[in-house]
């Protein structure tokens, strides 16, 4: 046999190995640090990408909102161009512009004026005249805007941008410094009569009746883009922008800066610095009412984040690790795989980070509106038919205010749990910010929209001592748009219209809405100054005792009877009014006007107790005592006279704040009616808390008393056993009559008995019975 045992490696054999080892591994050392560095920039792009998108969006989404107002501007003064200062300070305060559109600094109005005049500068006769008419200013931009309303300055003497503007139909923009020293967005928008644009030049020129001027500061839209992401600079620049080639004279139009010689030639604005280093950028276009371009720059990766620094450290711990054995080699292999998985993963974090909301999870705006363009696409290929719903919670800020921001994050974490629960597979949520979410689905919107506005009617108990009771409201938007943004721009404006017909309910686009949303604008306009007209008036509804028959209470109903559309049903403007805040001045002129006409019955010798509502917007209100002291002191009404009805909705909203305040109200002597009993969340716990003496069982009860028969019995005796009145609301045939008296109800009103009456008709009636109190 053969000897088989191995010959032993000489220490000379070994060495050579070693530097041949060593010799190979040298090159493949370089090759995998140069491999490392392409690895890690390439995920640092991705990064930064992923980045600037999210920050571009915002921008872009601020830009078109800029142009949207602007627009609305022009419309509405094209419509209305005889519209006063004051009218023009109440349109820009009825938009919200300071809390919706960040930027916003203020607009003006420049009429142009056919008629002679003799009080401008420069003198002269000529064709027309341009002359500042109109301003409004935002928060502390008061001085800037005062430049863009100089008396008698003839605007068109010193620019002739605003006559180019005019024959061209378009808008014109360029950059400024304000006095207060941020890049500003001066943007130019010829107004015609009627609120359109003219086909023809000369119809432009004929049709003309001014220019609207907005003044936008670019800082507070890029730095609400920017947040607080370190080390980004984001800049929006305005193509084509508009170049001055005049000065301005001396004297009176000495002041006037804005349109003049502080104007760049440059029209750029950035917020932000990158960190020290080499810069890396994205641009993206931006279509509004022309092309703007947003840049975001960052700085390129330092220290160990520097692909240079990681290629130079993997290359001397490669070399280093080449001295080992080919078994240790491997195992640094597996774990340089390792450390790349590691990498991949926070890169995928960050992506994740980048394209989702940090509160709940869900899509960002970024991401919704790519999804939102990927459906749209689906849906011209497939033929389907596609939608996005706009969700606004009704009441939220009420939730951060009485409960704390904390509160108000949780509440909106599981709102979105709620919503996820009701779709289906195939659709999409994402948060766009604040209490506004978007629900992308394909076919069926109505019927995911139902579900939603009813899932999230149920209590929320976030630990906070009462459940939560809030409502939503739901735009829809369907159908094939050119682009992501019109299908979510009609889908708020449908979401406004949810708003305005009571909220709680869901609502769908059609194209008149944009007229209605304008028609809203005047109605709340004209509700505002409704008081001050002597057009609100009160009627009179009887309560009728149903053992005895006898008028013991009537409820006072508000009315307005409009100058020009006539009798304007509540269901159309009560809703307007708790959303606009007028509701607390008209509920006071509502308690002082019915406590003096039952102060007047009283004097007459038929004494019966006056019943007011009072809305959760007064209820929120912490002056809402001193407004009924003041109503009783002024009438000399006994408050015993006196009941005020709140729907169980409204107390359930802050129901420990709300009892406070209704025990304040008890302890003067005014009366508590739970209105609407019945359809809210009340438990028997939080009914012994409030101080209430009466209990109204709501109408959709009673109109199906044999369906609801069991609850209408429940109700009845849960009142009895609290020692409270019971009211039946919506009584209309002797049936319910009847089954009501049967049941143990103590009153009732309705049409059965009498509709709501003018003082004159209640009086007559009133004749007929005897008041007696229970």
């Amino acid at each position: 046999m053969p000897n088989l045992r191995r010959k032993a490696i000489s220490p000379k054999a070994r060495t050579w190995t070693a530097w041949l080892l060593l010799a190979v591994f040298v090159p493949l050392a370089g090759t995998t640090a140069g491999l490392w560095r392409a690895q890690v920039k390439r995920q640092n792009d991705q990064a930064f990408s992923a980045q600037a998108g999210s920050i571009g969006a915002s921008v872009t989404t601020a830009v078109r909102r800029m142009d949207d107002l602007t627009l609305a501007a022009r419309t509405l003064l094209g419509s209305r161009p005889e519209m006063t200062d004051a009218e023009f300070k109440r349109w820009y305060h009825s938009m919200d512009v300071d809390q919706r559109f960040a930027g916003v600094a203020g607009f003006s109005y420049v009429e142009l004026v056919r008629e002679r005049r003799t009080d401008v500068y420069p003198a002269g006769e000529r064709p027309y005249y341009c002359l500042p008419k109109l301003s409004v200013a935002g928060p502390g931009m008061a001085e800037t805007l005062d430049e863009l309303t100089v008396p008698g300055l003839d605007l068109c003497q010193l620019t002739k941008l605003l006559g180019e503007t005019r024959d061209s139909g378009e808008f014109s923009a360029f950059v400024v410094t304000s006095s207060h020293g941020h890049e500003m967005f001066e943007v130019i928008a010829p107004v015609y009569a009627g609120g359109g644009v003219p086909r023809s030049l000369d119809a432009r020129r004929e049709s003309a009746t001014g220019w609207i001027i907005g003044l936008f500061d670019a800082e507070p839209i890029l730095a609400s883009a920017v947040s607080r992401q370190g080390g980004v600079a984001v800049s929006l620049e305005r193509e084509h922008a508009a170049v001055p080639e005049y000065r301005i004279p001396t004297g009176a139009g000495a002041a006037f800066r804005t349109l003049s010689e502080t104007m760049h030639s440059a029209s750029v604005a950035r917020f932000g610095r990158p960190a020290r280093g080499d810069r890396v950028t994205q641009r993206m276009s931006v279509e509004a009412d022309g092309r703007w371009t947003v840049t975001i720059t960052g700085a390129e990766p330092t220290g160990i984040g520097d692909p240079e620094v990681q290629a130079t450290v993997c290359l001397l711990v490669w070399l280093a690790l080449g001295l080992l054995a080919f078994v240790l080699m491997q195992v640094l292999a597996r774990g340089r795989a390792r450390a790349l998985k590691m990498v991949e993963e926070k890169t995928g974090q960050l992506r994740h980070q980048a394209l989702h909301d940090a509160l709940t999870g869900l899509p960002n705006r970024a991401l919704i509106m790519d999804r939102t363009e990927q459906m749209l696409r689906k849906a011209r290929h497939a033929g389907t038919e596609v939608s996005a719903m706009f969700i606004d919670l009704d009441g939220f800020k009420g939730v951060n205010d009485t409960f704390g921001h904390p509160a108000g994050d949780e509440l909106l974490c599981v709102v979105a749990a709620r919503i996820s629960s009701v779709l289906r597979e195939t659709d999409t949520i994402g948060r766009l910010g604040g209490d506004e979410f978007v629900v992308l689905v394909e076919g069926g919107a109505e019927k995911i929209a139902g579900r939603i506005v009813r899932v999230l009617q149920e209590p929320f108990d976030l630990g906070t001592g009462s459940p939560i009771t809030i409502t939503t409201s739901i735009g829809i938007a369907t159908g094939d748009r050119d682009a992501a943004k019109d299908l979510l721009r009609d889908a708020d404006i449908a979401l406004y219209e949810a708003k305005g017909a009571g909220r709680n309910r869901y609502a769908e686009f059609r194209h008149e809405m944009h007229i209605a949303a304008h028609e809203r604008l005047e109605l709340e306009s004209d509700l505002r100054s409704a008081l001050a007209r002597s057009e609100l008036f009160l009627v009179y509804q009887p309560i009728i005792s149903f053992q005895t028959g006898e008028v013991p209470a009537a409820e006072a109903l508000l009315r307005w009877q409009h100058p020009t559309r006539g009798l304007i049903p509540p269901a159309e403007f009560i809703a307007l009014a708790e959303e606009s805040g007028v509701i607390v001045d008209i509920g006071a002129w509502v308690l002082e006007t019915a406590c003096e006409q039952a102060a007047q019955w009283l004097d007459a010798g038929t004494p019966i107790r006056i019943s007011v509502n009072v809305s959760a917007r007064q209820l929120d209100d912490p002056g809402l005592t001193r407004t009924v002291a003041s109503a009783l002191r002024r009438s000399g009404l006994d408050p015993d006279l006196l009941s005020l009805e709140i729907t169980e909705t409204a107390l359930m909203r802050d129901a420990e704040s709300a009892a406070a305040t209704l025990r304040e109200l008890r302890a003067s002597g005014v009366r508590i009616a739970i209105d609407d009993f019945g359809t809210g969340y009340s438990s028997l716990a939080y009914l012994q808390q409030f101080p209430v003496n009466a209990l109204k069982i709501d109408r959709t009860f009673i109109s199906a008393c044999d369906t609801h028969d069991p609850l209408i019995a429940t109700l009845v005796q849960l009142g009895r056993s609290l020692g409270l009145v019971t009211i039946a609301e919506g009584v209309e045939d002797e049936t319910q009559l009847e089954r009501l008296r049967e049941l143990g109800c103590d009153h009732g009103q309705g049409y059965l008995f009498a509709p709501p009456l003018e003082v004159a008709a209640l009086e007559r009636l009133l004749a007929e019975h005897s008041p007696a109190f229970a």
